[in-house]
């Protein structure tokens, strides 16, 4: 299963993707999510000029030589750039293997472990009120893992008080059943990160995402023995080493890492499988800045794993319209009866139909600067 031709695209149906083209000589076609959100064309750029070059003749079946390769052998390894690039071949090589013997992705993985992966979704918004009604939308199309931010992402997000006294008013609301969760998006300090997580102990969370950046490593120790709360950690990880520590400690209690930056199926695989062996469950990353193809291949990996917890949904359509549907064929479906998504094969079970891609093209969009009051550079 030769690789014949690497090609890298990047298209803009509603939100800049970057997706890496595998095709074979014999003519399967598989497809991958390298989508660095801010940075696409510094991915872009090392797809084309330094690993596309490096892929042509190889052997598509041989996904793990390959992916060592491109991660240890260039020297220069990890990173958000080389480790996107890795993820997005990554994906495309599962796909083509699923597609070369007729399979889904999953069952390659070593087969179905559930029926479908649960999913919780964001309902976050200014104010209280807002937030019930998203929350009760949600729960009517059978999702009741629900995602209770307060504030906007891209201004004063992380007001403590705000956070603490919003997210309790929210709970009192929906009552007992809806399991919520908090993201603190690695904005606070390790004194704030307590604050929160203590403050919220009657709320009863099902975890509070990212509450410290992610070279505060050391801060979880102190942060796991003040609070009861469950923590989940990993979406700004690009090399899979990195969530060592806190799963090996038990500093963790879900691994949230983003298949399209940490290297794809096969390091969260092993990264899941460590986890296991830890008793930590997985909560991978599933922002509207990973495309359909990462989604698909997100949930190949809960689909096959023990140790699932959660996948983080995003509804492509519903956010960003019926351009999505232009260029993305397939993928991962929600079944509103029990609230979770599954997919198919063979393969990824996902198409790109590349033409209508390269009519929505690429806009130059960067993340927001997002500043304290007196002026200062705060955490994104």
């Amino acid at each position: 299963m030769e690789i014949r031709h690497a090609e890298v695209l990047l298209t803009r149906p509603g939100r800049n993707y970057v997706l890496v083209r595998l095709e074979t000589a014999d003519g399967l076609v598989g497809w991958g999510d390298a989508t660095l959100n801010g940075r696409e064309k510094a991915v872009e750029a090392a797809l084309t000029h330094h690993v596309a070059p490096e892929l042509e003749g190889r052997d598509a079946g041989r996904v793990e030589d390959v992916w060592q390769s491109l991660f240890r052998g260039t020297y220069w390894r990890g990173g958000p750039v080389l480790n996107s690039a890795l993820s997005g071949v990554d994906m495309a090589l599962w796909d083509l293997k699923g597609k070369a013997v007729g399979a889904p992705v999953f069952d390659l993985l070593g087969g179905r472990t559930r029926e479908y992966a649960t999913v919780y979704t964001h309902c976050g918004a200014e104010t209280v009120d807002h937030i019930v009604d998203n929350a009760e939308a949600a729960l009517d199309r059978g999702i009741d893992h629900l995602r209770v931010n307060v504030g906007d992402p891209s201004g004063q997000y992380l007001n403590v008080d705000r956070v603490v006294d919003g997210v309790t008013e929210v709970r009192d609301r929906l009552g007992s059943a809806p399991e919520l969760i908090v993201d603190v998006h690695g904005r606070a300090s390790p004194r704030e990160a307590r604050r929160i997580a203590t403050g919220l102990e009657p709320a009863d969370l099902f975890f509070l995402e990212d509450p410290l950046r992610p070279e505060n490593k050391d801060a979880f120790r102190e942060l796991r023995a003040a609070t009861t709360a469950p923590l989940a950690m990993g979406e700004l990880f690009t090399n899979p080493w990195e969530m060592r520590p806190l799963v090996e400690e038990r500093l963790v209690d879900f691994l949230r890492v983003d298949l399209a930056h940490v290297g794809g199926i096969t390091a969260a695989n092993k990264l899941a499988a460590v986890g296991e062996h830890h008793y930590v469950e997985t909560a991978f990353h599933g922002p509207p800045d990973l495309s359909p193809v990462g989604q698909a291949a997100s949930v190949h990996v809960d689909l096959s794993i023990p140790n699932f917890g959660i996948q983080e949904f995003t509804d492509y359509e519903d956010v960003y319209g019926e351009s999505v549907g232009d260029v993305f064929a397939g993928g991962a479906t929600l079944d509103e009866s029990v609230g979770g998504l599954n997919v198919g094969g063979p393969g990824l079970g996902i198409e790109v139909d590349r033409e209508a891609a390269r009519e929505y093209d690429y806009e130059r969009e960067h993340l927001p600067t997002v500043r304290h009051e007196d002026g200062s550079v705060a955490d994104w």
